[in-house]
């Protein structure tokens, strides 16, 4: 199962995981940009199943994994990538509903984390990755509200991960850097790189200059990651926190 399938990063794991055996549940707003994905688990010769919508709205979730698991079988890992970033500015001058926009991060969390484990605890198996961003270890400006959901990620897993480990379920947390392909990278980076003394195009090479690698993040890098960790290729981690940025947090 893959929420904000897609996205850059929900796109290039589905073909990675498609390649490793996985038959593909998507979820995620926009039917064509999920159609795109779709097409590209068959063309690894697996099948594809989605389900547009809201992932933070309880009866879409509920009839996402009904389907789901109608379809394919129950979900052997869920991969939640969805997310919203919220309008760039800076604390003072967020309100109220705003604020509580962007904390829908974390019911679409607490949503797809609950009905994915509902099909994993009874067959003792399975992987829960969750997504949250290097912005969390090197703070910039304009995003306390999401840095907020995606730093909750991390206690959220570990807590988690003492709770399902002895049945069998794995839970950990991918930080991705910068994926300039990245819709949330597009929509919040100009604001960021001209609070920086940057021009609103100079994003990319703000990031690049900042990382000991000398560049950005690629969603085909960042879905290695992802299958290493929906995968038993990671059998011994749980309530761990991978950080993969091109050493922008070194």
């Amino acid at each position: 199962m893959i929420t904000g399938g897609g996205g850059a990063l929900g796109h290039a794991s589905a073909r990675a995981l498609a390649q490793r055996g996985f038959d593909v549940a998507l979820a995620g707003r926009t039917a064509s940009t999920l159609e795109r994905t779709v097409a590209a688990v068959e063309g690894e010769g697996r099948r594809a199943v989605v389900l547009a919508g809201d992932v933070s709205d309880e009866a879409h979730v509920e009839r996402l994994f009904e389907t789901a698991q109608s379809e394919l079988g129950p979900v052997d890992a869920l991969l939640h990538t969805a997310a919203t970033h919220g309008t760039p500015r800076r604390l003072a001058e967020t309100d109220l509903a705003e604020w509580e926009h962007v904390m829908t991060n974390l019911r679409s969390t607490f949503l797809c984390t609950r009905a994915a484990l509902r099909q994993m605890v009874p067959r003792r198996a399975g992987s829960i990755v969750l997504v949250a961003s290097a912005g969390i270890l090197r703070g910039f400006p304009l995003a306390a509200p999401y840095a907020a959901t995606k730093s909750a990620l991390v206690g959220f897993a570990r807590t988690l991960a003492a709770e399902v480990s002895p049945v069998g379920v794995r839970v950990n947390v991918l930080t991705p850097g910068a994926m300039p392909e990245g819709a949330i990278y597009q929509s919040a980076m100009p604001g960021i790189a001209e609070e920086l003394g940057f021009h609103p195009d100079e994003g990319k090479e703000l990031l690049e200059s900042m990382s000991a690698l000398r560049r950005a993040c690629t969603p085909d890098e960042m879905a290695r990651a992802v299958v290493f960790l929906a995968t038993d290729d990671s059998s011994l981690m749980t309530g761990q926190n991978l950080v993969v940025d091109a050493g922008l947090t070194t």
